[in-house]
């Protein structure tokens, strides 16, 4: 399982980075120039007032977005996973498993085309069942780890809340007394945004996922045939990139202090 962790923890890495480097390239200073008027331009590069007239002057600069940039969101996470050994002539083996964890979302956005979606969560089971019957933990080091690779794609937006949903690509893996189980397949996912300051957004993220659970060590000797797993995300999301245009608590408009002139 050393080979999990490794591929985790790199894909973590590349994705920080690729946000990183592109985050530096969108954030290159404007320095719009127009003939030889003068103009006032604030610090997100839209220009207030033109010297010529004295009037206001709204280019709408300010809340043109990058044509190619990252979303990240963060926050809790919760998980129930339930996977069957059928049985003849009697009832099936159930196994349950409880989880809370903390998550990181990162969504690509490219302008007119699809939103390719990374997200990585780490679990602790709290509590494990076995047929309805509470089931001791022997250690208590234990972790979860998954990992979905989709596309999203919006669904509705309305001023104040957001709707979005898509497929996605589900790896899991979970250190337990018994195994190191390691599970792969499919999902679907949906979520809820709501916007509520100009930069803030609250997040609320659903998945659900059913996946070949005989990728571990459990394989031989516990085979399983059906495994499905249910994830809420509760997190926020702190942007630059996508300004909400109206939210839940508005900001005021506040005076232009000591404007800087450029020429």
């Amino acid at each position: 399982m050393k080979k999990l962790y490794v591929f985790a923890v790199f894909s973590l890495l590349f994705i920080c980075t690729a946000a990183a480097a592109f985050s530096q390239e969108n954030d290159a200073p404007l320095n719009p120039e127009q003939g030889e008027e003068s103009k006032y331009f604030d610090e997100e590069g839209g220009d207030l007032f033109s010297e010529s007239d004295g009037n206001t002057v709204h280019s709408g600069a300010e809340n043109e977005k990058p044509a190619f940039y990252f979303l990240f969101n963060e926050g809790a996470a919760f998980s129930w996973l339930t996977r069957i050994i059928k049985q003849s002539g009697r009832s099936n083996f159930v196994f349950k498993d409880s989880m809370l964890g903390i998550y990181s979302r990162v969504d690509m956005h490219i302008e007119n085309f699809i939103t390719p979606m990374a997200r990585l969560a780490v679990f602790y089971p709290l509590e494990t069942t076995f047929n309805k019957i509470q089931q001791k933990p022997k250690t208590p080091l234990h972790i979860g780890m998954d990992m979905n690779l989709g596309v999203n794609f919006k669904i509705f937006e309305f001023p104040y809340i957001r709707f979005n949903a898509g497929p996605a690509f589900h790896l899991f893996f979970l250190n337990s007394d018994r195994w190191n189980y390691f599970e792969l397949g499919m999902a679907a996912f949906t979520g809820i945004e709501l916007p509520v300051t100009e930069r803030w957004t609250l997040v609320f993220n659903g998945y659900a996922s059913l996946d070949n659970g005989n990728f571990g060590a459990n394989r031989d000797m516990e085979p399983f045939d059906i495994v499905y797993q249910y994830q809420v995300d509760i997190g926020v999301r702190y942007s630059k990139k996508q300004k909400n245009g109206k939210s839940l608590f508005p900001r005021k408009e506040q005076a232009l202090e000591n404007p800087v002139l450029l020429r």
